[in-house]
């Protein structure tokens, strides 16, 4: 709402995305102060994460922003190729092992969707549906589109089944030796027990 308010009120114009972040960011900390007594009171904190993105006239490309509850951001880059926003212990594996800066679009896309699967089997709070925002450099343009668990079934169950595959295909020859171990002291100790 404050931000909203920056825009209708003032003859301001931002011609690059940073800029748009900071004004955000400024009603971010406004929003804190005013709520920070209260918040402290109820033994609560303020806790608001924002991803911005996008590509503003005078920006050279697009921008992805993630802006922390104390307001100050950081811009996605070469060295880190995502941000999360919410539950990330199970999907982060994934995306850290798989997804790079120079990934397409579309493989970004699926990476994001195992990681957001993973998340959805073992997280309580995360859950269908899963809404994609799609922006390609130069196109000022941003496609939306939203996935309901039934339209990706299909997809989730695959994951399932090739991750148990790949499970049972799981090369053995490294835990040989901890096994032949165990069978050797287990017959040690049937030896001392007859």
């Amino acid at each position: 709402t404050y931000f909203t308010e920056v825009l209708e009120e003032s003859n301001q114009n931002f011609d690059k995305l940073y800029k748009a972040v900071n004004a955000f960011a400024t009603q971010v900390r406004r929003a804190f102060d005013e709520d920070r007594k209260a918040l402290e009171d109820s033994n609560l904190y303020f806790d608001l994460l924002s991803i911005i993105g996008g590509q503003l006239e005078k920006d050279k490309e697009h921008k992805l922003y993630m802006l922390y509850p104390q307001a100050n951001w950081v811009e996605v880059g070469k060295g880190n190729p995502y941000y999360i926003i919410g539950e990330s212990s199970f999907g982060k594996p994934i995306l850290d092992r798989t997804l790079q800066y120079t990934s397409s679009m579309e493989k970004a896309l699926e990476i994001g969707y195992l990681a957001f699967d993973a998340t959805r089997k073992s997280a309580t709070d995360v859950d269908y549906p899963l809404d994609i925002v799609l922006y390609k450099k130069d196109t000022y343009q941003i496609i939306e589109h939203r996935y309901c668990k039934e339209s990706l079934e299909e997809i989730s169950k695959w994951w399932e089944e090739n991750l148990i595959k790949l499970i049972k295909g799981m090369p053995s020859e490294w835990h040989n030796k901890v096994f032949e171990k165990l069978e050797k002291a287990l017959s040690n100790l049937n030896e001392i027990q007859d």
